[in-house]
């Protein structure tokens, strides 16, 4: 949770003047609170035209001065781009994103194009509302499904087409409100119908009502909970440990990624190859040996403690907003440099002697070897993914060194409120765009609530053509729902929870393993070998 710290959702975005008249840069950090200067954040466009310049302050041979203090010197006074994408085509108010086009409002996506309020999403396509999702389309209001289409509010799917608040289906078609079934269609509550009857029976349930909807909705979950899970969620691995792994080999204590060899504590890397990483967050393509780093990829080789340095960066270390480098040591928004230290050129050589003595230097502060310090993060902590998985109060979070700081909260003049919406969604005209709708949380939750939304166009038809309710949550509450159909990166022992006697043992099964699934968990938690008995 140091300097490269993802930030959350919460739309905290902040207004920024930008040498070009009259333009507002929407930007991740707050630059009053945390920046020299707020012309230090500059548009990415204007960014990637800027050359970085060298601080006067800081020298590399200068060991009377702690490295980070220099570091930090330089990072005030050169400039840094307002947010983390590359490669984006008519995208607003996205983060953490590569190669996306035509979305909004989105972060941690890459190759996804049209569309809005994905967090953490890789090559969907026209879909919205949804979280862990890769390679699905026409999809809303989902959580970790993969390859699937015209799937709504389903959890752990894969390959399926057509789905209606599911869980843990894998290559279903026509299902609603069901939960561990394989390659099956047209059931409803686990129970088959025929297609005329199946076709009927959703007929009548009629979901574009939102108050019939919450009510299918909690039948459908108190369906779900009659069925046991696997104690992790992957495929095709070997001797791996983590959740949400695919295609992985000698991956431990890993979440969420993909083609991940021989590697630890890595996490949100769904384009691989990637391998021999150890705490390495967020991208991958082709990276290998990156430590103690995030956002980077692309050709990554050889990263050590840098954050947002990618595409083809070799033998980096303490360095942000670095491109298309290598050998660089401390240094801020560079592209195509080499043997560079806190900016400064200097010839091989030279490199070769100083790099050396700096990293003994810090060696004997008690400086290296870990990320950068919690000092430097622009992000106070109750907006980080940090705080997602970790909450802590104001004081705890300042007790460990954390930045807080007060978030301005706006008073929006809500026009309609949400129990004035219209039911059912065949009945609202695009009027509905020009409101500004109060949450129902009414910002008194714990989830960042804005405490006010709006309907955007692209949002609106694609309610109206689906068939779906409209929402009378902000962004921020609906992702937090959804969180709780999320497993968290935190790994525990258990043991099997089966106990039928034809799954291969006489009573109830011994089998232990390592699960992120608390022993607090309602559902029962079966291990590989009982799970596939159950399903198969």
């Amino acid at each position: 949770v140091g300097f490269g710290a993802e930030q959350k959702f919460e739309g905290l975005f902040h207004k920024l003047v930008h040498d070009i008249p009259h333009h507002f840069v929407p930007i991740m950090v707050n630059p009053a609170a945390v920046l020299k200067t707020a012309g230090a954040v500059f548009l990415r466009s204007a960014w990637s035209l800027h050359d970085a310049v060298e601080s006067n302050e800081c020298r590399c041979d200068d060991f009377s001065h702690p490295f980070f203090e220099q570091f930090k010197e330089l990072l005030y006074s050169v400039p840094i781009p307002s947010h983390s994408m590359n490669n984006v085509v008519n995208s607003h108010y996205c983060g953490n994103a590569n190669f996306i086009k035509n979305c909004y409002f989105s972060r941690g996506v890459g190759y996804t194009e049209d569309s809005a309020y994905l967090i953490w999403d890789q090559a969907s396509k026209n879909c919205l509302d949804s979280h862990m999702t890769n390679s699905c389309e026409l999809s809303y209001g989902n959580v970790n499904t993969i390859s699937c289409y015209k799937t709504f509010f389903s959890t752990d799917c894969e390959s399926c087409q057509e789905m209606v608040l599911c869980r843990d289906c894998v290559g279903c078609s026509n299902c609603f409100g069901s939960a561990g079934l394989r390659n099956k269609s047209y059931c409803i509550f686990n129970q088959q119908y025929s297609r005329e009857e199946y076709l009927k029976k959703v007929a009548e349930f009629n979901i574009g009502s939102y108050e019939k909807f919450q009510k299918i909705a909690s039948a459908s979950y108190a369906n779900w909970n009659k069925y046991p899970r696997k104690y992790m969620h992957g495929k095709q691995n070997v001797a791996v440990t983590g959740d949400y792994i695919y295609e992985s080999k000698n991956a431990k204590d890993c979440y969420r990624v993909r083609e991940t060899e021989d590697s630890r504590f890595v996490q949100n890397v769904l384009s691989g190859p990637v391998k021999d990483c150890y705490d390495y967050s967020n991208w991958g393509e082709g990276a290998e040996l990156v430590y103690e780093s995030l956002i980077g990829g692309e050709g990554s080789s050889n990263i050590k403690f840098c954050c947002q340095c990618y595409v083809n960066v070799r033998n980096l270390s303490y360095s942000v907003f670095c491109h298309s480098s290598s050998d660089l040591f401390g240094c801020v928004s560079l592209r195509k440099k080499q043997y560079c230290i806190l900016n400064k050129q200097y010839t091989k050589e030279e490199y070769e002697e100083l790099v050396p003595k700096i990293i003994e230097h810090m060696k004997n502060t008690g400086d290296y070897g870990q990320f950068f310090p919690v000092a430097l993060s622009p992000f106070p902590y109750q907006v980080t993914q940090a705080h997602e998985f970790f909450p802590l109060t104001e004081n705890q979070a300042k007790e460990k060194g954390f930045l807080w700081y007060d978030i301005p909260k706006q008073n929006y003049n809500i026009t309609l409120r949400p129990e004035d919406i219209a039911d059912d969604i065949r009945e609202i005209d695009e009027n509905i765009m020009n409101e500004v709708i109060g949450c129902s949380h009414g910002g008194n939750c714990e989830h960042a609530c804005t405490s006010a939304f709006r309907i955007i166009k692209t949002e609106l038809d694609f309610l109206k053509r689906m068939d779906l309710p409209l929402p009378r949550l902000c962004p921020n509450c609906r992702h937090s729902e959804r969180l709780k159909f999320r497993t968290p990166p935190v790994l525990s022992s258990r043991t099997c929870d089966c106990d039928k006697e034809n799954h291969g043992h006489a009573a109830k099964c011994l089998n232990d393993f390592v699960t992120a699934y608390p022993k607090e968990h309602e559902d029962k938690i079966y291990c590989e070998s009982c799970y596939n008995k159950e399903v198969y």
